[in-house]
């Protein structure tokens, strides 16, 4: 891939592909530090491989992969898992370290899958209907939005009040101000709408002493460590629960990939080995994460949204901003400063970011008439793929540990729901017959 030197308006565009980087890869260290109790040194080495492996990533799927602008971070789908098993830990008293382990296994054996169907992954190609990735990206908007909203405004953390709401505001008025800037900004103004905000929200909590600027690791240069949570094993469990959660990447990836397609008005025919070469590629990311102990990376939905919000759709200036990410991830002393950014402002820009996710998932379920089948299907999966957000943390506590990784995920309900649903149930004929279910899945 030919990459022409860079001008002016492709070292800002890098700068601020880099900057949405690390928007997607900052709040979930912080997030696993807090829930397995690490020490502020393990989050922010934790932070420093998921930057190396998350920029390494996105270069290699760039360069080698599907060769779009999509950037890879942390995956919703694996930082559920994280979540639901440590909660399993805390409740029973069990040691984090050996649950951290069980998922370093379960990441492991997830790459190697990956790499091993990775040159049969195109006959799963059919199964991600419109419908399926239309799906996929509305419950992800659904999900991740709320998170971010939480994020903005403190929830979890004690009520509002007068004295702890000025973070939230601020933090509103940040969403306000990006989204203004990408629905009516000019040039410029919209084409760096997430820098602008960025360094708008960034400066405000500074100039009010919400968060003082602070360098306390001065170490400039330090190597990654491997398998700091300890040599990988797996349990019957996380071995069942690793294959759906292997459907939940190549379904990540082929909404990322198609809704981009969409943004980039380009046609699959172009590129047939795409869906081999990027699940190649996220078997090897996979590996990545399992042995620098990160939470799974796999390829970003909330890309496309970015690019139709910005028009960054250049490749060169991508892979620059993944590259510097990679680079940085080798400078604690830089981490440490990057690292303060507020998180009310880094939850803001993604919620404001994911507002054009929601039409291109939309738009994709539009792509084929509305028949009474598929809206009953659509019903079905955001019903209860959104329902289950709202149960209670220990709703599922006495369930096999099995049950508890997939049901307590309304993402990978709802999306095996509609995958099987899309498989089984036919579309009634053109003489008006009723539909049926098929004795056996199509493969």
């Amino acid at each position: 891939m030919r990459i022409q030197s860079p001008g002016w308006h492709d070292s800002l565009g890098a700068l601020q592909w880099f900057v949405y980087l690390l928007v997607y890869s900052i709040p979930i260290p912080i997030v696993i530090g807090g829930l397995y109790h690490l020490p502020a040194t393990e989050v922010e080495g934790l932070m420093q491989r998921t930057f190396l492996v998350a920029g390494a990533s996105t270069v290699l799927q760039g360069v080698f992969g599907h060769r779009r602008p999509i950037i890879d971070g942390p995956a919703g789908i694996w930082l559920s898992v994280f979540v639901i098993l440590g909660d399993m830990a805390l409740r029973s008293g069990g040691d984090p370290a050996n649950t951290l382990s069980l998922l370093t296994g379960g990441m492991m054996l997830a790459g190697i899958a990956l790499l091993l169907i990775s040159r049969v992954a195109h006959r799963f190609a059919g199964w991600f209907t419109p419908l399926v990735t239309g799906s996929f990206m509305l419950l992800l908007s659904i999900q991740l939005g709320g998170v971010f909203l939480k994020g903005m405004l403190g929830a979890g953390h004690g009520p509002l009040t007068s004295t702890n709401a000025l973070p939230g505001l601020i933090a509103i008025g940040v969403f306000l101000f990006v989204f203004g800037l990408s629905v009516w900004g000019k040039g410029w103004w919209k084409s760096y709408a997430v820098l602008i905000g960025i360094a708008v929200g960034w400066l405000v909590f500074f100039c009010l002493g919400l968060r003082p600027m602070s360098v306390a690791n001065l170490i400039w240069f330090r190597l990654p460590e491997v398998f700091v949570w300890g040599a990988p094993h797996l349990d019957l469990g996380m071995a069942i629960a690793v294959f759906p959660l292997i459907l939940m990447v190549l379904s990540s990836t082929m909404a990322a990939t198609e809704s981009m397609d969409q943004v980039l008005e380009k046609q699959v025919e172009e590129d047939p080995k795409h869906v081999f070469r990027s699940t190649a590629v996220s078997g090897v990311t996979h590996l990545l994460s399992a042995s620098f102990s990160t939470v799974g990376i796999v390829p970003l939905g909330g890309s496309a949204g970015y690019v139709r919000m910005t028009g960054h759709r250049r490749i060169a200036p991508f892979l620059i901003g993944g590259l510097i990410m990679a680079c940085l991830s080798f400078m604690p002393a830089v981490i440490g400063v990057l690292t303060m950014l507020p998180a009310p402002v880094a939850y803001a820009v993604e919620l404001a970011a994911f507002v054009p996710m929601v039409g291109l998932g939309v738009r994709a379920i539009m792509r084929e008439p509305m028949t009474e089948r598929r809206l009953t299907i659509l019903g079905v999966t955001l019903l209860v793929g959104t329902s289950l957000l709202f149960l209670p943390a220990d709703t599922f506590a006495s369930a096999p540990a099995i049950v508890q990784y997939i049901a307590g995920n309304g993402l990978l309900v709802g999306v095996l729901i509609v995958l099987i649903l899309e498989r089984i149930w036919e579309e009634p004929d053109s003489k008006g017959k009723k539909s049926s279910l098929k004795s056996s899945m199509k493969c």
